[in-house]
């Protein structure tokens, strides 16, 4: 049977204003037509090529009107079970938004492992408190992850002052085949890019990373405090990168995969791809960041 539109889902005191009514027929659309389950997101991110036993890392915004039929906790739990327990599942965890994280650590606030949220995204907080999910303790960019080696994956984090280095657990995500997956998240929200500026950085005109150390306090499980000495990536390197230019070559490269489940909007992509097609990019002197203007000091 045909299902027929709305004429006026609201009651008659509340007349429906253009705005209103385009509101309520695009949320009526997502809702018959264009929703899905932890099953269906499943299915579709099998069809894309991850088995359980992948290491998976998931950069997300949860929209009110993405078409998944469940709340945040639900989506976690199908992301879970999509790499299983034998798998490793990864999500970022930075206790700050919409600022640097200099400008984080200048604020003087400790990372509290157990009492710091997720500012990045509804479903990342939801996974930072299910069961059986490790944070790192990095003072600047902490991660989540849950699985059978997440203990081994996120540790040392906190000993090296790059956060995104060889030492790091971002260099784990190449080693381990790792796949990178946005959920109605631009491919920007990528934190592994960063690891492949590090891998980079001899290849830039301005350094990666600023010439000062400096200090970020991480609260320990137990309560303890400590001081670490960690870089942050520079003005001037922040400035000048173009990741619109590494985008087109990863698309150029066929290793840029748009999905869509629902009204859900999906971008995937292997951590070694990403990588291969930085360093092709680098290699050719079309560099996904610019040199300084002349006579610009850098």
């Amino acid at each position: 049977m045909t299902k027929r539109l709305p004429r006026n889902p609201l009651p008659e005191q509340f007349p429906l204003t253009a705005m209103t009514f385009k509101h309520t027929l695009k949320s009526w659309l997502v809702r018959h037509f264009m929703s899905y389950d932890g099953t269906g997101l499943i299915k579709a991110l099998r069809a894309a090529g991850i088995k359980p036993g992948d290491t998976l890392m998931v950069h997300s915004s949860w929209l009110a009107m993405n078409g998944f039929r469940g709340k945040p906790a639900d989506m976690v739990a199908a992301l879970k079970q999509l790499v299983g327990p034998d798998g490793l599942l990864v999500m970022t965890s930075m206790p700050y938004h919409n600022m640097s994280s200099e400008q984080w650590l200048a604020r003087g606030k400790p990372l509290d492992l157990k009492r710091s949220p997720s500012m990045m995204g509804m479903l990342s907080e939801v996974f930072r408190r299910s069961e059986g999910v490790l944070r790192s303790a990095s003072p600047t960019h902490p991660l989540l992850a849950w699985g059978r080696d997440a203990r081994t994956f996120i540790q040392g984090h906190e000993l090296t002052e790059y956060a995104f280095g060889p030492a790091s657990p971002f260099a784990k995500l190449l080693y381990r085949d790792a796949w990178l997956l946005c959920v109605d998240a631009p491919f920007s929200t990528i934190t592994f890019t960063h690891f492949v500026e590090d891998r980079l950085s001899h290849t830039l005109a301005v350094p990666l990373y600023a010439p000062e150390l400096r200090s970020g306090s991480v609260v320990e499980l137990d309560g303890t405090r400590h001081d670490r000495a960690v870089r942050v990536l520079s003005t001037q390197a922040n400035a000048l990168r173009r990741e619109g230019r590494l985008v087109a070559r990863l698309e150029r490269d066929g290793v840029l995969k748009y999905l869509r489940v629902g009204n859900t909007k999906l971008l995937l992509i292997r951590a070694a791809d990403l990588a291969k097609g930085a360093e092709g990019l680098a290699a050719t002197g079309e560099h996904f960041f610019d040199r300084p203007a002349e006579g610009v000091v850098s």
